[in-house]
């Protein structure tokens, strides 16, 4: 694949699983940016990743989401998907590939080409310039390049990769903490941001939660709750009715719960048309609901609308 030009400047690539995108990952773009004077850099997603055949946590469509959302505050980030897996076939086309220093490991590791050193080296010999971020364990300088067989690829590329320079606290951070729990390490705007319209998801679905609604507002808050912290979404729900009393008007384990401000017809409706309008980003604030007129409203306010049907299958297809 051929990267595109605009402009004629350079562009490079950065490829990973960016599951989710996190503060490092956003450091080590922007570094590499202004390393070798990108005009733009594509973080690049492979539909199967190479040693993760399995899958990641999040959805493809998910993590390029993810990754846009992103891209809104720095116009030189981009993502692309491909059907390529190796980092030297991704990179054919680019003025520079950025990667780890972990993968940079691999990238010379011949059992990653079939263990034919031959394949191994003609990739090397084809890479672009080499940006390289420092991982705790991987020294990327001449001696770890040298290649204990002392064969001449080794001397060939050591001079290749130069090594970023970023902040050594970025150098800790994983998506796998992330996924873990800790949200912090999540890139703040690139996180999916969701106002769900409770009573209206709840009533969705016709499996009964009219003989419990107490429990099915309880089971949704839950199902959101796993998903807030699969996905390090910011998730919030309004419901209409009084407060439920394990369930509070507040923050529950990662998912703000809110309710109408009054009884009667549309109360719910106007609670969430508050909090968008009260929102100095709501473009970036999904509303998760069916009804129309809610619908309308937000989106005069700015606000993008996801059906309740698209949360359900999302949260359905997610579920482990």
């Amino acid at each position: 694949m051929n990267a595109p030009r605009a402009g004629g400047g350079a562009v490079g690539v950065y490829p990973g699983s960016f599951d989710p995108l996190t503060v490092a990952h956003v450091a080590i773009a922007q570094a590499a940016v202004r390393a070798a004077h990108l005009d733009r850099i594509d973080l690049a997603l492979s539909k199967v990743a190479l040693g993760k055949q399995n899958g990641g946590h999040s959805s493809l469509e998910a993590r390029a989401d993810a990754i846009r959302r992103a891209a809104r505050t720095r116009p030189w980030l981009a993502v692309i998907t491909t059907d390529k897996q190796l980092i030297a076939e991704i990179a054919a086309g680019y003025d520079v590939v950025v990667m780890g220093a972990d993968k940079w490991a691999q990238v010379r590791d011949p059992a990653w080409y079939g263990g034919d050193a031959a394949a191994r080296d003609a990739a090397l010999d084809a890479l672009p310039r080499v940006l390289v971020a420092p991982r705790p364990g991987f020294d990327v300088d001449r001696s770890d390049l040298r290649d204990q067989a002392g064969d001449r690829t080794a001397d060939r590329a050591a001079d290749r990769p130069e090594v970023l320079d970023i902040d050594p606290q970025h150098a800790e951070v994983s998506s796998t903490r992330a996924r873990a729990g800790e949200q912090h390490l999540v890139a703040g705007d690139a996180r999916r941001r969701v106002l769900v319209d409770g009573n209206n998801v709840v009533g969705s679905r016709p499996d009964g939660w009219w003989r419990d609604r107490p429990g099915a507002t309880r089971r949704l808050v839950a199902r959101l709750q796993d998903f807030a912290h699969r996905t390090g979404a910011d998730v919030a729900v309004v419901f209409d009715g009084r407060p439920l009393p394990d369930l509070p008007e507040g923050l529950h384990d990662g998912v703000r719960v809110a309710y109408a401000r009054r009884a009667g017809r549309d109360a719910g409706d106007d609670r969430i048309v508050e909090e968008v309008a009260n929102d100095d980003h709501r473009l970036s604030l999904t509303v998760v609901t069916s009804d129309r007129g809610l619908a309308q409203r937000v989106r005069a306010l700015g606000a993008p609308v996801e059906s309740a049907g698209a949360l359900i299958r999302e949260l359905e297809s997610e579920r482990p």
